[in-house]
């Protein structure tokens, strides 16, 4: 069966349409996640950091990450051992649940909320710190947003 010209422009249009509909939705990708561990103790800790959707209904359908991360102590003059997970997972609204298991256990509880829609610099960072009371000695675990 022969193709006509008309057909030929027709289908070359049409598929040059679909290939460049991807660009016409430039910058609209999903925002990511990105957590940043922060260890200021002397101590080498393996922290668990489980991240919840705020609004799931059931514990099997929240959960969108579970990982245990090792934190070295602060290198020879610096304050603190950063250990950063870019683009962890995708940006929302996340109730995140972190423990350190070594003795004394330390664990703590936070509500995360994306950057606004609108916003230029939409890069949301989670900043978890492990941090010693100066006065008592006690552990504590300390939440930092970039917005």
């Amino acid at each position: 069966m022969a193709v006509s010209r008309r057909t030929c422009l027709a289908l070359g249009g049409g598929g040059g349409l679909a290939a460049l509909s991807g660009c016409l939705d430039f910058g609209s990708e999903t925002p990511q996640l990105s957590l940043t561990l922060l260890n200021f103790d002397s101590e080498r800790h393996e922290i668990d950091v489980e991240v919840f959707l705020a609004d799931a209904e059931e514990y099997t359908d929240a959960v969108v990450l579970r990982e245990r991360y090792e934190l070295s102590p602060p290198p020879e003059g610096a304050v603190a051992a950063e250990r950063t997970d870019d683009d962890a997972l995708e940006s929302d609204t996340y109730v995140v649940d972190v423990a350190v298991s070594t003795a004394p256990a330390v664990s703590d509880t936070y509500h995360f909320y994306p950057a606004l829609v609108d916003d230029d610099d939409r890069t949301d960072r989670l900043f978890i710190e492990l941090r010693t009371d100066p006065d008592s000695g006690d552990r504590y675990i300390d939440f930092q947003q970039n917005h």
